[in-house]
C-alpha cells in the first residue's frame, strides 16, 4: 500500500494519534505555563517585598550618616576617656608606690620609736631620780648656822627653795622646769 492511498480510517487513526500527541503537548505546555505564572508571582512577590525592602533602606540612609558621625564621636570619646584612664592608672600606680615607701619609712620610724622608748627611763626611772635630786639639793642647801657665819656668794639664790615631790612620776621635762623655776 502506498501512503499516497491512505484509507480514511487510517487517517483518522492518524488525526487521533495527531490529536492526542497535540493534547499531550498542549497539556504538558499548559503546566509549564502555569509552573511560570507561579514562578513570576513568586517573582513579583519578591520584587514587591524588595521594593518595599529599597523605599525603607532610602528612609533610613539619612539616619545611617547621622549614626556614623555619632560613632565617629562616640569612638573619639571612648580614645579620650581610654587615655584618661591610662593617666588615672599610672597616677594610682605612682600613688601606691609612694604610699609603699611611706608605709617603709612609717615602719622604720615606728621601730626607731620603740627604740628610743626602751632606752628612756621607766616611770620607776623617773621617780628615783627626782628623789634623787630632792636629796641632793636639800644636802646642798646651807645650814642656818652656816649662812649666819658667811655670807652667801652673789650668784646663789637667796632664801629657801621648796622642793615638792610628787605621788605621781613626772616626766623630765616638767622636772627640769620645777628646778629652774
Amino acid at each position: 500500500m502506498s501512503s499516497s492511498n491512505l484509507t480514511y480510517a487510517q487517517a483518522l487513526n492518524d488525526a487521533k494519534a495527531l490529536i492526542v500527541q497535540q493534547s499531550a503537548r498542549i497539556k504538558s505546555d499548559g503546566q509549564k505555563i502555569r509552573q511560570q505564572a507561579e514562578e513570576i508571582a513568586q517573582w513579583r512577590s519578591m520584587a514587591d517585598e524588595m521594593g518595599a525592602e529599597l523605599e525603607r533602606l532610602r528612609a533610613v540612609e539619612p539616619q545611617l550618616a547621622s549614626s556614623q558621625a555619632a560613632r565617629e564621636q562616640a569612638e573619639a570619646t571612648v580614645g579620650r576617656q581610654r587615655m584618661e584612664i591610662e593617666q588615672l592608672e599610672a597616677a594610682s600606680r605612682e600613688l601606691q608606690r609612694i604610699l609603699g615607701e611611706q608605709a617603709a619609712r612609717i615602719n622604720e620610724l615606728g621601730a626607731e620609736l620603740e627604740q628610743a622608748r626602751g632606752s628612756l627611763p621607766s616611770e620607776e626611772d623617773e621617780a628615783a631620780l627626782e628623789a634623787m635630786a630632792s636629796l641632793l639639793s636639800a644636802a646642798r642647801k646651807p645650814k642656818k648656822t652656816e649662812q649666819t657665819a658667811a655670807p652667801a656668794p652673789a650668784n646663789q639664790q637667796q632664801g629657801p627653795r621648796m622642793m615638792v615631790i610628787p605621788a605621781d612620776p613626772t616626766p623630765f621635762c616638767e622636772v627640769a622646769a620645777r628646778q629652774a623655776a
